[in-house]
């Protein structure tokens, strides 16, 4: 099977704010051996397949073994970029059509393996819940150190929640100016009703002025300004 093109991105200022995040993950791993994480939206459309796209590229350039799983059955293939050119996936798997080995895929970044969607599913849930799930998740876990399930947002699908309750933690992902705030209400309330781990949100889509106004010193070891005041 030819690898699948996941490239990180060579933004610098893209790649700081997701090694902020892997950072968080590494701490997460170290104090309590966290591997498992659910990426989903607050609302749909919120950036969070994107999100977990990086997030998944910069575990593995970092050194981990990571694989990311695209849990989104609901949606064709030919909306997802990375599904393009693959005919089976995780639904196949979950009804007995294939092995596991079959649809883990290889990519061309190191470290990093995907599992697709594989078969469209209008209802997933029962399959989401069964015990070859369960086996997924214990077979991965003795292979890689990090496992980054993509999901469908919250208040999409009850897909997510199901997921959400059998991993280490939970990730939002909004957007800002687009997510609203009682749509973060409600999803962080979804999660906490089914007593699933949430530990925090990614703000997506930010502008470069917005992330500047967040991060101040974003371009502290780039811009020579710095340097210029150490300078003797």
């Amino acid at each position: 099977m030819k690898k699948l093109d996941i490239y990180r991105n060579d933004n610098y200022i893209l790649n700081d704010a997701f090694d902020q995040a892997v950072m968080n993950l590494h701490i997460l791993k170290k104090q309590h051996d966290y591997k498992s994480f659910v990426i989903c939206g607050s609302e749909a459309g919120n950036g969070a397949t994107t999100v977990a796209i990086n997030l998944a590229a910069a575990l593995a350039s970092s050194g981990w073994k990571t694989v990311l799983i695209d849990g989104d059955m609901r949606k064709k293939n030919r909306y997802k970029r990375l599904n393009e050119n693959v005919s089976e996936g995780l639904s196949d798997y979950l009804m007995d059509r294939v092995t596991l080995d079959r649809i883990i895929c290889e990519t061309t970044t190191e470290n990093l393996s995907y599992i697709p969607c594989g078969e469209l599913i209008d209802n997933p849930v029962r399959l989401l819940c069964s015990n070859k799930m369960n086996v997924v998740r214990d077979e991965l876990a003795n292979t890689y150190d990090f496992i980054i399930f993509d999901m469908p947002a919250i208040n999409a699908a009850m897909d997510a929640k199901v997921i959400a309750v059998n991993v280490d933690a939970v990730i939002l992902v909004s957007a800002i100016g687009e997510t609203t705030k009682r749509g973060v209400i409600e999803a962080a309330n979804a999660l906490k009703d089914v007593k699933a781990n949430l530990i925090g949100t990614i703000v997506n889509k930010l502008t470069m002025e917005e992330y500047i106004e967040q991060n101040v010193d974003y371009d502290y070891f780039q811009n020579e300004r710095y340097a210029k005041k150490i300078k003797k």
